[in-house]
């Protein structure tokens, strides 16, 4: 293919997504002309466009069966987004969370199953029964395209390197494994790293440089470096847990976050939030000893901002405003990332997901790509960033 062939190619992609994205975020459609001054296309590059979307995508053309009154009508062009349905799943060790959407990214339904218990290949077909029932329990079109998130390193052959949480997945094509029994194509990351991919493409603007920094039962980190989530050369970027006798605390024990002035991270909080001196006390020595490590990594990669994710970051500011203070206390130069908490909060795996099956399986999903995933329908209604002062 000569470098012009490859120019024009190009550009007929180009118009095929414009015209599809449009489509798709437009319920009632379009007519030709309207479509052409939509995208700025010309109307015979339109009419050629949509000769073939309706050849190989979930367009259709009514024929002009809208039209009332005299003359010829104007034909109508429509994104039927139930002609098939696309899953995030979050494949937690004890927890899989679900998002299920049609094409158009409309929630059909949100859903969990618990998973303890469940090892190795059985874990693969509980997935496939969960998947299976919320499709048909939400009335979904057939399903087009998974997207999964993982505890574990995903090598470059998509498999399952390393996982503490989940080690019977070691070894195993999870992703092919799943996409056999249910009959489409399956894409697989990290589960921190598919968190950080919707933290970023959910902000406005999108920040070219951020470090995610996920606090749960564990801490975990992923970085964005250049607008694209770093994965490195094997996919460890960021596997700070897979470092010999890495603990980011004292009292962590295999990665585990222990907690000593309540029985629990979340009770923790609430009595710091009391003013219990000794849950303040735990809360700041928490945030002071997990800071160097993060602030040397910061300089690495110079964010804009740190946003902090996972289950502690419900505490708000209750976190934010010692872990910033501490984060910024090892930190010598004037420029000092912004700390946020997350959009998604527990939620960002699954979402992630969800958007990395939109992001990289948009030819099986439309017959062309790559199509914009409708991010921002994702973002719950509630949840908001909260920044440091």
């Amino acid at each position: 293919m000569t470098s012009i062939d490859a120019i024009g190619q190009a550009q007929r992609r180009a118009n095929a997504v414009a015209c599809l994205t449009a489509l798709r975020d437009t319920p009632s459609g379009w007519t030709i002309r309207q479509l052409a001054t939509h995208t700025g296309l010309s109307r015979p590059t339109v009419e050629a466009v949509l000769r073939d979307l309706i050849a190989t995508s979930p367009v259709s053309d009514d024929h002009g069966a809208h039209a009332v009154g005299a003359g010829r009508p104007a034909r109508r062009f429509s994104f039927d987004p139930d002609a098939g349905s696309v899953a995030g799943l979050d494949a937690g060790p004890h927890v899989t969370r679900l998002m299920l959407t049609n094409l158009a990214g409309t929630v059909l339904a949100r859903d969990e199953t618990a998973t303890d218990g469940v090892d190795g290949r059985a874990r693969i077909g509980l997935l496939h029964q969960f998947l299976a029932d919320t499709c048909r329990t939400a009335g979904a079109g057939p399903l087009r395209g998974v997207g999964l998130s993982v505890p574990g390193i995903v090598d470059p052959a998509g498999r399952i390197s390393h996982s503490i949480a989940t080690p019977s997945w070691v070894g195993l094509d999870v992703a092919a494994e799943l996409s056999d029994l249910a009959g489409c194509r399956v894409v697989l990351d990290n589960d921190v790293k598919a968190a950080a991919l919707a933290e970023h493409r959910l902000r406005d603007p999108q920040p070219d440089h951020m470090l995610f920094l996920q606090l749960g039962n564990r801490v975990s980190l992923a970085l964005v470096v250049n607008g694209q989530v770093l994965q490195g050369s094997h996919r460890i970027a960021g596997e700070l847990g897979t470092r010999r006798g890495m603990r980011w605390t004292r009292n962590s024990d295999r990665g585990q976050l222990r907690w000593q002035s309540a029985p629990t991270a979340s009770e923790v909080f609430v009595r710091a939030e009391a003013g219990e001196r000794r849950s303040v006390d735990e809360v700041e020595s928490f945030c002071t000893e997990i800071a160097p490590l993060v602030a040397t990594i910061a300089l690495t990669v110079d964010p804009e901002i740190i946003v902090v994710g996972g289950g502690l970051s419900r505490a708000g500011r209750v976190l934010l405003d010692p872990l910033s203070a501490a984060i910024h206390e090892q930190l010598t130069v004037a420029a000092r990332p912004e700390l946020v908490t997350s959009l998604l909060r527990s939620t960002g795996p699954s979402v992630g997901a969800l958007g990395l099956a939109f992001e990289q399986l948009s030819t099986q999903l439309f017959g062309v790509g790559p199509v914009r995933p409708p991010w921002q329908q994702w973002t719950p209604q509630m949840s908001h960033p909260t920044p440091t002062t």
